[in-house]
Formats: C-alpha cells, sequence, structure tokens
C-alpha cells in the first residue's frame, strides 16, 4: 500500500510523540506536502547539501532527520548564504522533509538510550530531561574514557581522575551542559554529554562528578540507526510499500 508524507509524519509521531518537543523547538513537517507520495524515506542527523543530494541520488521522496531546519527564524530565503542556498536546493527538489528534535530526545525510547545502548550501560533509568542514568562495565573513569571514545567513534575531553572508582553514568546526548547538576543529585559518578564549556566542566569535577564532552553529533548519532529501523518496522506493520535509508553521506568528525 502506498503512503504520504502526511502518513509518515503519523509513523514518526509514533515513535518520538511531537508533544513531548520543547516549546522553543522546531518539529513536525517543515518542508513539502502533507499529500505528495513516499516510496524512499532517508533519515539523517542533520539536513546539509551532502545529505539533500543524497536524498536526489537514491530517489527519496521524503527526509526524516533530528535537527530541524528554520531554526532561528530565519528572514529570506536569498541564496547568498549556506543555509539559504540549502533551503533553496530543498524547494526545488520537491522533498520534503520531517524534523523529530526534542521530542525524538525525550522519546522512550529515544536518543539517550541509544546513547545508554552504545556505551554498553547496564541498568538504564530515566531521570529528568531526557537524561539516561545506568551502570558502566568499566570500574574506573580512565577506562571508561577510553571505551566512550572507541564506542563514539570521535574525541572526546575527560575532566577528572582517571584512577576514580565509578558505579553509575549519567548520559544526555547533544547541549547538556546545564544538567550536570541532575546528574550528580542522582547518583551519577559521571556525566557524559555533547557539549560542556570548560569552566562548567571543572565546577561539575570540584563538585565530586567526572565529565566527559563527547561532541554534539557523536553523542546523538547512535540514535538516528534506531529512528530508521523504528520507522521502517512501523510502515511494515501498517504494509506501507516504502523503503526507510539512513544517511551514508553525513561527516561530522
Amino acid at each position: 500500500m502506498s503512503a504520504t508524507v502526511a502518513q509518515v509524519l503519523e509513523l514518526v509521531n509514533g515513535i518520538a510523540p511531537f508533544e513531548l518537543a520543547e516549546p522553543w523547538d522546531n518539529v513536525g513537517l517543515l518542508a513539502g506536502r502533507p499529500d505528495a507520495a513516499v516510496e524512499r524515506v532517508l533519515c539523517a542527523l542533520d539536513l546539509r547539501m551532502n545529505v539533500l543530494e543524497e536524498a536526489v541520488r537514491k530517489g527519496a521522496q521524503l527526509i526524516v532527520t533530528h535537527h530541524p531546519i528554520l531554526f532561528r527564524g530565519r528572514k529570506n530565503l536569498c541564496e547568498t548564504d549556506a543555509e539559504g542556498r540549502l533551503l533553496c536546493a530543498l524547494a526545488r527538489s520537491g522533498i520534503a522533509m520531517i524534523a523529530a528534535h526534542t521530542n525524538f530526545d525525550n522519546a522512550s525510547p529515544g536518543v539517550n538510550d541509544a546513547l545508554a545502548a552504545a556505551l554498553g550501560l547496564g541498568d538504564v533509568q530515566p531521570l529528568d530531561s531526557g537524561m539516561r542514568i545506568g551502570t558502566p562495565k568499566q570500574t574506573d573513569f580512565g577506562s571508561f574514557c577510553a571505551a566512550a571514545r572507541q564506542a563514539l567513534g570521535g574525541p572526546a575531553r575527560c575532566y577528572g581522575d582517571p584512577c576514580r572508582a565509578i558505579r553509575r553514568v549519567a548520559v544526555l546526548g547533544g547541549a547538556g551542559e546545564d544538567y550536570a547538576e541532575i546528574a550528580r543529585q542522582a547518583g551519577a559518578d559521571v556525566y557524559l554529554t555533547g557539549e560542556m564549556a570548560y569552566h562548567k566542566a571543572l565546577d561539575a569535577v570540584d563538585n565530586g562528578l567526572c565529565i566527559v564532552e563527547a561532541g554534539h553529533a557523536a553523542t546523538e548519532y547512535p540514535a538516528i540507526s534506531n529512528l530508521a529501523r523504528g520507522l521502517q518496522m512501523a510502515a511494515d506493520a501498517v504494509q506501507y510499500d516504502i523503503c526507510v535509508l539512513q544517511s551514508e553521506a553525513e561527516m561530522f568528525f
């Protein structure tokens, strides 16, 4: 059975309900016609020109991303800067776009469940703001940092005593520098997030919390394969004849 953009939007809503998005966010159908037919969907962390070109090559009629476009209230569509060129190219392509941002962060399972799984955490429990806390396989901070770098595929800044014994790790993908205190109060020994200012990291260490700043994209990227797989399963369950692909063009390290 064929599907439309609006019907795929409902499938995304089933995975990451849009009502869970933060009030300031820009989620849902952000470009394209709701009644347009969909046979192929490309899932990506970000809409970039190389991702759009990949969607065109692969014959996708819809792109589903984590990060939204038009996030800062753009006031023109002039092709005088990178974002303007991207938005105009998207419009010319006729490809629709859906974003699942903080709704996917706050969903269960969501972005931070994927991050916890990538790090091999066990006994994972939810905390406020979509954060997750779990038990690492490693018993000291230095070993955990080495494993995190390998699991997430990139560099990570680590703050704390590498010899410190650890029992619980809290994780929050993306820009999570303002949530370290939630992790500390929940009993975490380590807080891993995507971005944290240097002095905030040092303050957290002074308060007894080891910090891993692992990169915004690196901490959210593990969830994209879950999004693609979940969307394909949801489409198959209602017998929509669509193929969901994960982008192979993204570059962020």
